[in-house]
């Protein structure tokens, strides 16, 4: 019984306060769209200190009208609430949160450490994911498998740049995908070469990792993805 004498009172208050204040701009003449069962529509809304203030008829938010006031006509057109495009991919992003984080490795060296120290942990299991920056590392140089090579000769690696455009596969999964010096790149994509051997660095750009993907990852079982930790 208190507990509902206090949110009654509070709401008695708020509404008070509400009915005090003047809105730093109206919006009217709108089809608002109010995410509220009780009352799905509305034609105005009243704007205060970056906050909502009020939503409810032309005639009710008028009272929250001054001199100082910025009435905005909307002209009929509906108006929402504002998004944020917080999506999730829910396989690739599940993937992800059991792969190994390299985002914030701060140079060639700890970025192989880390691998080399999953690779130990779980010897043979796929390693992905990543999310790794080159251009947060002294001299900005790309990956190469070069790098990890010594620490994964049986474990298959295949780690992703976080703006996933490209990403770094060890020699165990060129071999598995069938790059070689000799494979051209796909259209739209890129297979980084040392431009003294030719041989691939293991740098996969774009269109190029869904030969990768596209030939590798698909036919490994669940149990191969390797646990983050």
């Amino acid at each position: 019984m208190y507990r509902s004498l206090i949110f009654l009172m509070t709401a008695m208050i708020s509404s008070l306060r509400a009915q005090n204040q003047i809105a730093d701009v109206v919006f009217t003449n709108a089809k608002v769209w109010t995410v509220d069962k009780s009352r799905a529509t509305a034609e105005a809304v009243a704007v205060l200190g970056g906050r909502i203030l009020a939503v409810g008829s032309k005639g009710e938010i008028k009272k929250f009208t001054g001199e100082s006031t910025r009435v905005v006509d909307v002209k009929g057109k509906l108006m929402l609430p504002g998004f944020i495009d917080n999506h999730t991919h829910f396989m690739s992003g599940g993937f992800q949160l059991q792969s190994v984080d390299l985002k914030d490795s701060k140079n060639e060296a700890e970025f192989a450490r880390r691998i080399k120290e999953r690779a130990e942990k779980y010897p043979s299991r796929w390693i992905t994911g990543g999310d790794w920056d080159h251009d947060n590392w002294l001299g900005g140089n790309l990956p190469t498998k070069k790098l990890i090579d010594q620490y994964t000769s049986n474990t298959p690696v295949f780690v992703n740049r976080y703006d996933g455009h490209m990403a770094l596969a060890n020699s165990y999964v060129l071999k598995l995908a069938g790059i070689t010096k000799d494979t051209q790149d796909p259209p739209g994509g890129a297979v980084v070469k040392d431009p003294k051997t030719g041989e691939p660095t293991g740098i996969l750009k774009d269109e190029a990792m869904g030969t990768c993907i596209g030939t590798c990852l698909p036919r490994q079982k669940k149990n191969a993805w390797t646990p983050r930790g």
